[in-house]
């Protein structure tokens, strides 16, 4: 046996490992033939040092066992394989001729179920199909590696014809895995997602022509979700509400997100795939937020927390592939964005989650490309369309109304005031009064109640107006404005009394102001008739 059987050996059993048993080549150091193999196919997964060595002394030996350590932690760090198991195996011609076998371990399968285990296995090349028979059971290898026979390698007088072919057939099995992997990540192109950044910002220019996307009025008008108009049947909402942006900052951090998230969805699972994700993502979302947030809400987020979704599903399925490329970024981020939601109120955290489990559950139903497994499928498809029934059910349960239903009413009719779209005004007051008693911040309902006697007397309707502000000052006696308006009303009524009345308490309660002074003035005249 020389040193050519040697290093087809090497190459035999790296070519078996890495292209019939599926591992994956880490490294590979042609010249000194080391190779760092790891094997991924289950878990817990763990790492191959395979070389080919000679040693004189054992001191060789141990000189070697300590590089290897070195190098075997640095490996584990770069692969995030921290808690591995490392089996250092070594293919030796030439044993050392002194005492060795307290550095090295016997070929057995590990049964202490440790982590972080580093094990030193030297094979001499005629014992090898004898010693590699456990490390296969170990390994569950599929097959035993087929050396070729002894006595063909050394009168064939081809060993650099052998190796060479032996080399090319890993180095092919490299390509074709790197390949494959490749092609899970880049399977499709990212169409879609320019389509809908395209829409998104055509929705939000559209608002902005036409109105304010900071304006809660707009936003109600062109389609954001609140919740009294979805159980008014107004249910398209859930779907219109994903296009709609509140303000610049919240248009440019979701198209950055979606740019990302979606192009790498998409890319991993089609277009056809990414369009069922996005849109069951985003329609999770919206009923999530339909069910647990109150306020008006818009924007793209519950599908780009499906994007998160669906990445995390690839991860579950191609988990080391997932983590060695982009998955503790995804980790991360998705992290990050969760915690802030939780902190700051205003955040629709109800979107985000609901669309966050859409994409998830929406991955597990369309599947990823080229996965034949369908016993997920119908599952996955059964629970979603059962929560999204359930998340309904309680939707369309609820009163729709609540304090912070309430909050936009007010919110709408004041903007409606401002544009004198006081029909519009009447209705969301009106609105806004019905939930009264939902009310906890201290004189809104009374101002509530003096915005629409404003509205009603810009209708006409000074009856109702009159008794509006009178329950106004006999709530809040100071309020100033309600005395001006109220003394109107009674001039053109006739009441002049009652007019300089309502004219004085105006004036006591803001004496500076130059209407009221003016108006007082005027009053006097009529006193007494």
């Amino acid at each position: 046996m020389n040193v050519f059987t040697q290093s087809i050996r090497f190459w035999e059993t790296l070519h078996h490992l890495t292209n019939k048993e599926g591992m994956r080549l880490v490294h590979l150091n042609e010249q000194e033939e080391v190779a760092w193999i790891e094997d991924d196919r289950r878990e817990p997964y763990h790492l191959i040092r395979l070389s080919r060595k000679n040693y004189d002394w054992s001191n060789e030996l141990k000189g070697d066992i300590h590089k290897a350590f070195d190098q075997a932690n640095k490996v584990r760090k770069r692969l995030g394989l921290r808690q591995a198991n490392i089996s250092n195996i070594i293919l030796s011609y030439n044993v050392p001729v002194d005492d060795f076998e307290q550095l090295t371990s016997q070929p057995l399968p590990l049964t202490s179920g440790g982590k972080k285990q580093f094990r030193t296995i030297l094979i001499p090349l005629e014992e090898l199909k004898h010693k590699i028979f456990p490390l296969a059971t170990e390994w569950q290898l599929q097959d035993m590696p087929p050396y070729m026979d002894e006595a063909y390698i050394e009168s064939s007088e081809q060993e650099d014809h052998i190796i060479s072919t032996l080399k090319t057939a890993v180095k092919k099995s490299i390509k074709q895995r790197e390949e494959k992997e490749k092609n899970l990540l880049l399977y499709g192109k990212a169409r879609l997602t320019f389509l809908l950044l395209g829409t998104i910002i055509l929705f939000y220019a559209w608002i902005e022509m036409n109105g304010s996307s900071m304006n809660t009025l707009d936003l109600v008008r062109f389609g954001a979700k609140f919740d009294p108009f979805i159980l008014a049947g107004e249910w398209w909402r859930f779907i219109s509400a994903m296009f709609i942006h509140i303000g610049i900052v919240h248009l440019m951090m979701n198209s950055l997100a979606l740019f990302y998230l979606g192009s790498a969805v998409e890319k991993i699972f089609g277009t056809k795939r990414f369009f069922v994700i996005y849109f069951l993502a985003g329609l999770l979302g919206s009923i999530a937020s339909f069910v647990f947030n109150d306020n008006v809400s818009a924007g793209a987020s519950g599908a780009i927390f499906g994007c998160f979704g669906a990445l995390l599903y690839f991860g579950l399925i191609h988990k080391r592939l997932f983590f060695r490329t982009m998955g503790m970024n995804v980790i991360v981020i998705l992290a990050i964005n969760l915690s802030f939601g939780f902190i700051v109120p205003m955040v629709d955290n109800g979107a985000h989650i609901g669309g966050l489990i859409g994409g998830f559950a929406a991955s597990a139903i369309v599947g990823l490309p080229g996965q034949t497994e369908r016993t997920i499928k119908l599952p996955a498809f059964l629970v979603t369309a059962l929560s999204m029934v359930i998340l309904l059910w309680v939707g369309f349960s609820q009163s729709g109304y609540s304090e912070q239903t309430a909050l936009v009413y007010y919110q709408m009719a004041v903007e409606a005031i401002e544009e004198e779209a006081f029909d519009e005004a009447h209705g969301y007051l009106t609105e806004f009064l019905k939930g009264e008693d939902y009310i906890t911040q201290e004189r809104l309902a009374v101002d509530g109640r003096f915005l629409l006697s404003y509205v009603q007397i810009r209708q006409g309707d000074l009856v109702e107006a009159e008794a509006n502000l009178i329950y106004v000052v006999n709530e809040v006696p100071d309020f100033h404005e309600a005395h001006y308006y109220l003394a109107h009303i009674y001039f053109d009524q006739g009441e002049y009394n009652r007019a300089f009345e309502s004219a004085r308490e105006a004036l006591e309660a803001a004496p500076e102001n130059d209407d009221y002074q003016q108006l007082y003035s005027e009053m006097e005249k009529y006193k007494g008739d």
